[in-house]
């Protein structure tokens, strides 16, 4: 009889702790498909007399891979949408992102950076300026992402939240020694 509670209590520790080595991690939440809800960026500096305002880009589909990698899919993009001054002179115009454009990339502790010289693809932005002159350009959107040129990709050290229905990026540049910034938001919803 006391050998069948020795052989009992021995038994027991064992079921309890195959289940739980045998579980596996869950994947991280950022990974997977997501839908751009709505961009937009603010830039303010009194000392450049800048009130800039940028948004739009809803419907861009975001795949971002096990590795952390982009893949954007501007198929269904709505147009990014740019109005204000900057060194008091009025600027608008619009941009049309299309095709597809990938590019590689680190999360960790609360940061997502773009590798930024692994940006490929046939994406292409037109842009149409109506202030300060009319004009119009149709770019590759690859070299501008290579160059940190202004496009609607994620540069530099970003900041990020993620849920598994939402995913939020912000980035904040200082633009001046007296308050200026420039804050950009990126909303996602599966």
């Amino acid at each position: 009889m006391m050998l069948r509670a020795v052989v009992v209590f021995s038994l027991l520790p064992m079921a309890v702790t195959v289940p739980a080595t045998a579980a596996t991690a869950a994947p991280k939440c950022q990974v997977g498909l997501w839908k751009l809800a709505k961009y937009q960026k603010k830039a303010v500096s009194k000392v450049y007399d800048t009130a800039l305002k940028s948004q739009g880009m809803g419907g861009t589909k975001v795949k971002i891979a096990v590795d952390g990698a982009f893949t954007y899919d501007f198929v269904k993009s709505a147009k990014l949408v740019t109005s204000g001054r900057t060194n008091g002179v009025p600027i608008a115009e619009s941009a049309l992102y299309r095709q597809v454009l990938r590019h590689k990339a680190s999360w960790k502790g609360g940061k997502v950076s773009v590798k930024r010289s692994t940006a490929t693809g046939t994406a292409r932005v037109k842009t149409v300026q109506r202030k300060p002159e009319r004009s119009s350009r149709t770019e590759k959107v690859a070299p501008l992402v290579r160059t940190e040129q202004a496009t609607i990709v994620p540069v530099g050290r970003v900041a990020y939240t993620c849920t598994s229905a939402a995913l939020h990026l912000k980035r904040t540049v200082r633009l001046d020694s007296e308050g200026g910034r420039e804050v950009t938001h990126w909303w996602f919803e599966r």
